[in-house]
């Protein structure tokens, strides 16, 4: 039989050991065994706060319902469904998320908007015939909840604009626990401590195996925010298109099977107000602007109170996420939002100095709604 060089990698996970490197000059002298002492099974417990919500995952299945986005302009035809989620235990995660899709959606939409608005006005001022873009979002809901590991929604979102030529792709995945707290499930919830290891391993197999569909000179690696998706009890890893192979292959695929027993545990989450997060800045990490504007710098913050944070060089842009929260910040732009509110200014747009990314602490205090108090050596932050 002809070997089918697309057929996908399915790697067997049957199991993952968790390393943990700790210096016993930190553990407490009990807890070391030595040749004289008997050595002893010790069971790894998580502490939990007593007033901690008690987390609860459900097999219950998800159900998309979808928002059809239109554009009213001529140059720019559109085939646009945006899938928001319904049936999530957690609603107002479940808000957010929706939120984060839409908006991504409506970004895309009014950025490919201007893009045909300008090429229209180009084509007509030297005389020659413009043929419409197009901008095509389309989803898959990949797991409900109801398959292998429980709990676990799997969703992925393909956006494609055609300008006439070979078009981008681009797919964005969302993979989140269904529970009382809901979060994000990451790759090594789903495949261990060496999720890196195990994937990399898989992936260079694979191209050994066909080097004539793929660039392998190209592959260095998957990265910390590597794209991927849950299908029947398989993690499934994704690369842009041309990111690693010919166009050929579209946007290439590597699953990876899931133990049929896997399940992933909660993250104990303490009610609001129990466990505030602390940031201290030192009265040097505040710059004021000539317009009397008070900058801290929006990195150091963020990443402080638990917020990833992906900078964009192309767009001169940064994105901030924690959990299903988002929100995106544009140097040049004095124009803030979170989650739904409205797009508001707080006096100064996001600046570069001295190679960081400042923002204004209304940024802070207004769209992330910390607490911000102003000392004699500088600020005090909580969330």
């Amino acid at each position: 039989m002809k070997k089918n060089p697309w057929n996908t990698l399915r790697m067997g996970v049957m199991s993952c050991a968790l390393i943990v490197g700790v210096s016993a000059s930190v553990l407490p002298a009990a807890g070391i065994a030595t040749a004289d002492t008997p050595e002893k099974t010790v069971q790894e417990v998580t502490a939990v706060p007593i007033n901690a919500a008690i987390p609860v995952v459900t097999s219950t299945a998800v159900v998309v319902k979808e928002v059809v986005l239109t554009s009213s302009s001529e140059n720019l035809t559109t085939d646009i469904k945006v899938p928001q989620l319904t049936g999530m235990v957690d609603v107002r995660y479940q808000d957010e998320l929706n939120d984060i899709i839409l908006s991504h959606a409506n970004k895309d939409l009014a950025a490919w908007e201007k893009d045909a608005a300008d090429a229209a006005a180009a084509a007509k001022e030297h005389g020659y015939t413009y043929r419409p873009y197009g901008l095509t979002i389309t989803y898959t809901l990949k797991s409900d909840g109801t398959g292998n590991p429980a709990g676990v929604v799997s969703l992925t979102v393909t956006t494609y604009g055609a300008t006439g030529g070979t078009g981008m792709p681009r797919v964005d995945t969302y993979t989140v626990l269904n529970a009382a707290q809901a979060q994000r499930v990451t790759l090594q919830d789903l495949l261990g401590a060496n999720y890196k290891e195990t994937i990399n391993a898989g992936v260079i197999a694979k191209i050994d195996a066909d080097p004539q569909y793929f660039f392998k000179d190209q592959f260095k690696g998957i990265s910390d925010e590597q794209g991927f998706y849950v299908e029947k009890g398989e993690a499934v890893v994704v690369f842009p298109k041309y990111a690693i192979a010919a166009g050929v292959a579209g946007s290439p695929e590597f699953r990876f099977a899931l133990p049929a027993d896997l399940k992933i545990t909660p993250n104990p989450t303490p009610l609001p107000g129990a466990d505030k997060v602390k940031v201290d800045l030192a009265a040097s990490d505040v710059v004021v602007n000539a317009d009397g504007v008070s900058l801290v710098p929006f990195r150091k913050v963020a990443e402080a109170l638990g917020y990833t944070v992906k900078w964009n060089q192309d767009t001169y842009a940064a994105e901030v996420m924690k959990g299903a929260q988002w929100t995106s910040v544009s140097v040049g732009k004095d124009s803030y939002f979170f989650a739904k509110m409205a797009p508001v200014a707080l006096g100064a747009a996001p600046v570069i100095l001295n190679d960081s990314l400042y923002v204004p602490v209304k940024f802070v205090s207004d769209i992330l709604r910390a607490d911000v108090t102003a000392g004699a050596t500088g600020l005090h932050i909580e969330q």
